[in-house]
């Protein structure tokens, strides 16, 4: 099969899910027909796929409705909005607050995606972007996913971390990095989670190593980690994560 046929199954199957409208509960095949445009024998051919993947759902009675893996797309698409849509003064605030430059990372696969970043004021500071891909296994954001998010695989939650590197690797929230993504900055990262018990994103706050002392890193964190139960609280989250940290735990 060629690119160009994928694509064009690809967007019929697309044209297909979104023949339903708001106050449809099921349609029946001629409805489909009637809709899309398309053959009848098209349509079940397109049909078949979307079932073997659970977006449609054939009832006994021959009509179709959207199946599970739309419901759960369309959950994830309205809480990602609405992290969005809260995430932007809240970096804002944890700039203002610790004059380092704050991130929210979004798991892509195998690598955190930069989704929102507010820069430090400071002239000397790390120069993630938005768009910016970083491999999960390098960080305190990627530790953070690598802790909560089942979906990892399990190889990958047992990449080794480097002798030199000084990391507070242990959990609870928030975690510290320093010299693992570059040897001259440092990370602190917090999770952010979801109404159905699910991490929605890691927020880190990153600079230059020298100014993630101990002290630094302690005061640092405690903003860090309030913003992120704030956050969680908003978006209807469990604050079970946000276990207590052992005194000198952010060294």
């Amino acid at each position: 099969m060629t690119d160009k046929t994928t694509m064009t199954s690809v967007e019929r199957a697309l044209t297909v899910l979104g023949a339903f409208q708001l106050d449809d509960t099921s349609l029946s095949l001629a409805e489909l027909a009637q809709r899309t445009k398309f053959y009848k024998s098209t349509i079940l051919r397109l049909a078949r796929s979307l079932q073997n993947s659970h977006f449609l759902v054939r009832l006994e009675s021959g009509r179709y409705q959207l199946g599970a893996e739309v419901v759960r797309l369309g959950e994830i698409c309205k809480r990602g909005t609405t992290l969005d849509r809260l995430i932007m003064p809240v970096l804002q605030k944890l700039v203002e607050a610790t004059g380092e430059s704050a991130t929210l990372y979004v798991r892509k696969g195998e690598h955190r995606f930069c989704l929102r970043r507010v820069d430090s004021r400071r002239t000397l500071r790390d120069h993630i972007r938005e768009g910016d891909l970083i491999p999960l296994t390098v960080g305190a954001p990627g530790r953070v996913f690598l802790h909560f998010d089942p979906g990892i695989a399990p190889p990958m939650r047992r990449g080794a971390v480097p002798a030199n590197v000084r990391t507070d690797a242990t959990l609870p929230l928030p975690i510290v990095t320093r010299g693992e993504y570059d040897s001259e900055l440092a990370a602190i990262a917090c999770a952010v989670f979801g109404a159905q018990d699910e991490l929605l994103g890691v927020v880190s706050l990153s600079g230059p190593i020298n100014r993630f002392r101990k002290r630094e890193a302690q005061i640092m964190g405690e903003t860090l980690l309030d913003a992120c139960q704030r956050l969680t609280a908003e978006l209807g989250g469990n604050l079970k994560h946000y276990a207590p940290r052992k005194p000198g735990g952010a060294s």
